[in-house]
């Protein structure tokens, strides 16, 4: 009975309306799925194609090491701010979406690399040469330790040729003449004779009234040059590996057992000490070379090699000494000279004529000290000290982890953390970025301890490492935001900022009207003596002059060379304020040209190719869809 109440109830008009309305949604559903498309992945577009995430990622993280490696904590110190960190990323993509746009544009000129050009130059590459010679083994190690497989390096270096092969067109062809050089050299090293009389703002200071009105109006008015720094408080928990160490204990068995499996780290390479003869290219490389080839024939025919030294060699330092070098092993002098001198066999044997950045050399075997293992209690000390290092980070790294966890597992302070491995919470007073106390100085921990994040989280930090072999953890305790001190407090600096720019603005008044009486051809002379002002002359000023106040230099190279026997005279605001009428009398240009013309030619050349190069992408970008996808390049760290 129940089942047939159910079938009939699955007939009636309700039950059809409802049915109707599932199937909707169903369908609904499906069509919003085709709608909606499937997430987006990549930051960028260039024409429909993505630029990837991982690719971004990538160029991020070296780009990153690189300016790190070049600008070391400075680089750090920026990196603490977002917004800094976002243009950064926002520079990285835009050179990826640049070479994409170079790759279309090489593909649309049919540009190609073939695969015996691959070859040869993967061949060429010293990364894979051992002895001289291409290494298959080497190169398949390198690229997979880089991730790589042969075919992605392949294609990534035949995508790297056909880069160069459009921007060596674009920028191979540009040049600047040397005329364009010694007319740049002509500017850069003129100078100019000056003559300055200068009204110091502070000579004026004394009579002047200020009103609190005026007070609380310049207060408002530059309330950003009275602001307290934003502080903060903190504990912290340090861990380091040198009070580790302290404890650790190393035998003599302990080191001879290390040195028994390790003997290959207490190897010393093979030495050589030869004598040679140094033949400078000078003017004609050809005729050096054919000198050399006299020489050496010499010394095979029996001539003292020494005396040959002392009299050819312009290696004057060795030829004293009969051209006799000190003991070297490989890795140390350049590798044509090194080749040719662990290629001789015994002692007296003579190398043929060696080519090399500094000439051609002869070179005499004199030496061979083989490989051999140093003994072990020549090394016994430095191997304990080795051995209590490597089980100090050993021991430290699992501490470190401990504290990791432990500061995880109980973020609300960091005692329970401190308990457990029987450290002291180590609290601060409120410190701001600039005043940070060691160990805190440093810029990954001023991230963190001055992050709002964690701030409003109230949780311990992770655990953040240092140099030196020490890590923290840490938990605000406090913050004060940045804010602008009181009025009472900087009363006194604010009286004395207005008091200041009075004086000056009387300062300038004073230099207008010397200035307007120079231009008239008057003197000046008496009113000089009655301001107690002087006339200070400066012969031969150039434009990279560092005793003289920089924007006064700026100016003066600005101002029109005399006329008709007249000086140029301009009123210049110096930056202390300090007004300075400036008189022009004479510009000194070189006669000859200096020896920076050669340099500014390949300089101007580079700019030009710059310019092209720009002017390039300018012109691919206005041509090209790019869409950038915020969202997902902020995620890319």
């Amino acid at each position: 009975m129940m089942l047939d109440k159910l079938r009939e109830g699955a007939q009636g008009k309700v039950a059809k309306v409802i049915l109707g309305l599932i199937i909707l949604s169903f369908a609904l559903a499906g069509v919003g799925s085709y709608l909606n498309g499937p997430a987006r992945t990549a930051p960028a577009t260039v024409n429909g194609n993505d630029i990837s995430a991982p690719a971004l990622e990538n160029a991020y993280r070296n780009e990153r090491a690189r300016m790190e490696s070049q600008m070391g904590e400075a680089f750090n110190q920026l990196a603490a701010n977002p917004d800094y960190m976002k243009q950064f990323r926002r520079g990285v993509l835009d050179r990826l979406i640049d070479q994409a746009l170079i790759d279309d544009k090489a593909r649309s000129l049919g540009l190609r690399v073939s695969d015996e050009q691959i070859k040869l130059a993967i061949v060429a590459m010293p990364e894979f040469a051992e002895n001289g010679k291409f290494s298959n083994d080497r190169y398949l190690q390198l690229i997979r330790r880089a991730g790589m497989t042969p075919e992605m390096f392949r294609d990534s270096l035949r995508q790297d040729m056909v880069r160069q092969q459009l921007m060596g067109a674009v920028l191979g062809s540009e040049f600047a003449l040397k005329g364009e050089a010694e007319q740049l050299d002509r500017l850069y090293n003129q100078t100019r004779d000056l003559r300055l009389i200068r009204l110091a703002a502070s000579a004026y200071v004394d009579g002047i009234e200020v009103s609190d009105a005026e007070v609380e109006q310049s207060y408002k008015a530059n309330s950003a040059r009275f602001m307290n720094d934003e502080t903060v408080k903190v504990d912290y928990l340090l861990l380091d590996a040198a009070n580790l160490g302290k404890n650790i204990k190393v035998t003599e068995q302990d080191a001879q057992d290390y040195y028994d499996q390790h003997q290959d780290l207490f190897q010393r390479p093979e030495r050589r000490q030869v004598a040679h003869i140094l033949i400078p290219f000078g003017k004609d490389e050809k005729a050096a070379e054919q000198k050399a080839e006299a020489v050496l024939a010499k010394a095979k025919a029996g001539d003292d090699f020494a005396a040959l030294a002392k009299a050819d060699s312009s290696d004057t330092f060795s030829a004293k000494k009969g051209g006799e070098l000190d003991w070297f092993e490989k890795g140390v002098m350049d590798p044509a000279f090194e080749k040719a001198a662990f290629a001789l066999a015994k002692a007296g044997d003579l190398s043929a004529v060696v080519k090399s950045p500094f000439g051609f050399h002869i070179i005499k075997l004199l030496g061979v000290e083989p490989a051999k293992t140093k003994p072990f209690v020549d090394v016994m000390s430095d191997t304990i000290a080795r051995l209590q290092s490597e089980k100090a980070k050993e021991q430290f790294f699992a501490e470190q982890q401990k504290m990791a966890d432990s500061s995880f597992e109980n973020p609300d302070s960091l005692d329970l953390t401190a308990e457990a491995m029987g450290l002291q919470v180590q609290s601060t007073g409120y410190f701001s970025q600039a005043d940070a106390p060691a160990p805190l100085n440093d810029p990954k921990v001023l991230s963190v301890a001055f992050s709002e994040q964690l701030r409003d989280d109230n949780t311990n930090s992770d655990v953040i490492e240092l140099a030196d072999g020490k890590a923290l953890v840490l938990h605000i305790m406090g913050h004060q935001p940045k804010a602008a001190k009181p009025l009472a407090e900087v009363k006194e600096q604010v009286i004395t900022v207005i008091k200041h720019d009075k004086a000056s603005e009387v300062a300038r008044g004073k230099a207008q009207g010397l200035l307007d009486k120079l231009k008239a051809g008057e003197n000046v002379q008496a009113d000089l003596t009655a301001l107690g002002l002087k006339v200070d002359t400066h012969t031969g000023v150039s434009r990279f002059a560092q005793e003289m106040d920089q924007n006064l230099v700026t100016q003066a190279f600005r101002m029109p060379h005399p006329t008709d026997g007249k000086p140029s005279v301009e009123l210049v605001t110096e930056a202390n304020g300090d007004r300075v009428v400036v008189a022009l009398d004479k510009v000194n240009v070189i006669k000859e040209p200096s020896q920076m013309v050669s340099l500014l030619q390949g300089q101007l050349g580079q700019g030009k190719a710059q310019a092209d190069y720009k002017s390039l992408i300018d012109e691919l970008r206005k041509a090209a869809k790019i869409e950038y996808f915020t969202d997902v390049e902020a995620t890319v760290e």
